[in-house]
């Protein structure tokens, strides 16, 4: 059996081409109902964007993001 491996993420903040990469040139407003993209359960706008590679993104497709605040989870 092999050893565990294990992986450390890194908060960086995306630059606006960044985010429209991962929206595919939509905006906020349109994937998110506004373009300061708050949460619809808490009202903060930071996020964080689930990694490609995880289980979120794998099952659902899409690009998935948590609140920093509060938890909340969805996807762009």
């Amino acid at each position: 059996m092999a050893a565990p491996k294990f992986y450390q993420a890194v908060l960086k903040e995306l630059s606006h081409d960044e985010v429209m990469k991962v929206t595919k040139g939509q905006s906020l407003t349109d994937r998110m109902g506004s373009e300061n993209a708050e949460c619809p359960d808490c009202g903060e706008n930071r996020w964080i964007l689930m990694p490609l590679e995880g289980a979120a993104v794998r099952i659902g497709g899409k690009p998935y993001m948590e609140c920093l605040n509060c938890g909340y989870t969805t996807h762009l």
